[in-house]
């Protein structure tokens, strides 16, 4: 989760969403009465005489007091009377779909420390992607984080006599091993270029080529990095995303064919919450409306909550499985 802005005179805070472990700290940050504003869709009731004709549906602002909360599958629906807006709609209801991605403002009439501390818990302070641009005369690096774009560094093949381009490669290599905290790496440019030093980097080190999507652009330096952001950025970071809860459920298997510290399935897990046994509970995005008291619950023991999302082959297996279960801080019966 992003924090966008806070003013704390006013007790609003804008908060951009980014998974769905956002929407589940906002439904215990959002509390009934506070106001709740965002952009959203409305069909737009129009009065012709004793007539009521139902109109577009149309994109504008809107600001509801908070009524009632829903934790669904993809999302947190925010359902309350419209306390700002167009005038002929104010003091109807309407509910606002919180969505990954979603930028809203949440008012209070005063922040309690806890709810504070949880935005903050969820504030996402990794580096998204490394950005590498090249083609056989330089190689542009840029980091994408949540504020933006930042150029990095060049690198230029030291003698054009370098015909193999090795220590052109192994230059770029060690620069890309220096940024260890990047989890995905994109490696775009015009020509071929791109596809070569991929091969190399597949004899040379076998991990850090893991880590690597191969784009297109026709450009290098800052316009070649827009470019690739422009064209690819949103996939990457869903792919990036699904790699993550794919290495969660995959550890997760790995501990049940192995006789693991794990549990799955809803009384399985049940009980080893009961018995403050669980350390991080997964649940599947399908399911948190039905275990929203298990999630709950295991916060209060100082566990933690992943939800894992269903538009993967992992997540839509772990489904499959019940769509609940938890690595164990020990073993129990």
């Amino acid at each position: 989760m992003e924090i966008l802005k806070s003013n704390p005179k006013e007790g609003e805070i804008l908060v951009k969403t980014n998974n769905m472990d956002d929407l589940w700290h906002l439904k215990h940050v959002i509390e009934l009465d506070d106001k709740v504003r965002m952009q959203t869709t409305r069909k737009v009731v129009v009065k012709r005489g004793s007539e009521v004709v139902e109109g577009k549906r149309e994109t504008m602002t809107l600001t509801v007091l908070v009524e009632k909360m829903v934790l669904a599958e993809n999302r947190l629906n925010v359902s309350g009377k419209i306390v700002e807006g167009p005038e002929n709609i104010e003091h109807a209801h309407h509910t606002l779909h919180v969505e990954p991605g979603s930028v809203l403002t949440i008012q209070k009439h005063q922040w309690k420390k806890y709810q504070l501390d949880r935005l903050n818990k969820a504030k996402i302070r990794k580096k998204l992607l490394l950005i590498c641009v090249l083609d056989r005369e330089q190689a542009d690096f840029a980091n994408l984080s949540e504020v933006g774009i930042e150029m990095l560094a060049s690198i230029n093949p030291k003698s054009p006599e370098d015909i193999d381009r090795q220590d052109y490669y192994k230059e770029i290599q060690k620069y890309l091993e220096s940024k260890k905290d990047y989890q995905t790496i994109v490696v775009a440019g015009p020509g071929f270029e791109r596809e070569n030093l991929l091969k190399f980097l597949k004899q040379e080190n076998t991990d850090l080529a893991k880590k690597i999507f191969l784009e297109h652009c026709s450009d290098t330096g800052k316009a070649g990095v827009q470019e690739v952001l422009k064209k690819s950025a949103n996939k990457i970071l869903k792919e990036t995303r699904v790699s993550e809860e794919g290495f969660l459920v995959e550890e997760f298997l790995k501990r049940i064919s192995t006789g693991g510290l794990v549990v799955y399935g809803k009384k399985e897990t049940e009980e080893a919450i009961d018995l403050g046994a669980v350390e991080i509970l997964l649940v599947s995005s399908e399911k948190t409306k039905e275990l929203e008291k298990l999630m709950e619950q295991v916060e209060k023991l100082s566990g933690k909550v992943n939800i894992i999302t269903g538009d993967h082959v992992l997540g839509e297996q772990f489904l499959q499985m019940g769509g609940v279960g938890a690595f164990l801080r020990f073993k129990i019966k």
